[in-house]
């Protein structure tokens, strides 16, 4: 069992959460966060990281999915092809003019599933 964490811009949250309805990846946890970024001479897309040079803090989504591990290759690559795609269509591009890649992702190990209203545990519980 793992614990899917992916933090992407809020313009992202649709396009990824359609993308994993698609191969029926349905059972997921979205929040709003705030992160800190402090990284002098970045630019990024306005109402989003602010404008060159300046760090402080922005707006993010946090879109968290357990998963059992039959589940876990298929989940990881649409989120990742789904925030690339949503790169690609940005406006907020690199200097080179290709897309500025943004968000991440982190994959969790869960030692133990409960479901309450079942009493179930395990990866049965996911």
């Amino acid at each position: 069992m793992r614990l899917v964490v992916a933090v992407l811009r809020p313009s992202q949250l649709e396009a990824v959460r359609q993308a994993l309805a698609a191969v029926h990846v349905t059972r997921l946890t979205i929040c709003d966060a705030q992160g800190y970024h402090a990284s002098p001479g970045y630019h990024a897309s306005p109402g989003y990281h602010g404008q060159r040079g300046e760090s402080g803090i922005v707006q993010e989504s946090v879109m968290e999915i357990a998963v059992n591990d039959d589940f876990l290759e298929r989940t990881v690559d649409t989120i990742r092809k789904a925030m690339l795609l949503g790169d690609e269509l940005s406006t907020d591009a690199a200097p080179n003019g290709s897309p500025r890649p943004s968000g991440r992702l982190f994959v969790l190990p869960i030692h133990d599933a409960v479901q309450l209203y079942r009493d179930v545990r395990g990866p049965e519980a996911i």
